[in-house]
């Protein structure tokens, strides 16, 4: 049986990659040009993150949309969100008109007259 890859594969196989990208790499914006230059070097995600000051999870995502590109990989955005948080400061909350009639923020007055018995 195969030992599964290691990180050190992993990081060995992405310097592998990037080595031969260099002219794509100098197209890159400077922060985006540094982490591919340090990781064609051989450097792991760990180690740019504490260089550049950015988290392990930006560099990864960086190295992945250059490796992408490099290999011609289609790269699927992931969008994630508030948890349900409404992140729309509104009075209406982000709802709007629903098609139903708008959702009113205050409740319906109460307008009846009292019954004089």
């Amino acid at each position: 049986m195969d030992d599964p890859p290691t990180n050190r594969d992993a990081v060995a196989e992405t310097a592998r990659i990037l080595a031969g990208a260099q002219a794509y790499i100098q197209t890159l914006p400077p922060q985006e040009q540094h982490i591919a230059t340090l990781a064609a070097g051989g450097a792991p995600v760990w180690e740019i993150a504490q260089q550049v000051r950015i988290s392990d999870a930006a560099v990864a995502r960086t190295l992945d949309g250059v490796l992408a590109a490099v290999s011609g990989r289609e790269v699927t955005p992931v969008e994630t969100g508030g948890l349900g948080a409404d992140t729309d400061p509104g009075v209406t909350g982000g709802y709007g008109d629903t098609g139903f009639g708008a959702l009113d923020t205050e409740p319906v007055p109460d307008n009846t007259e009292p019954d004089e018995a």
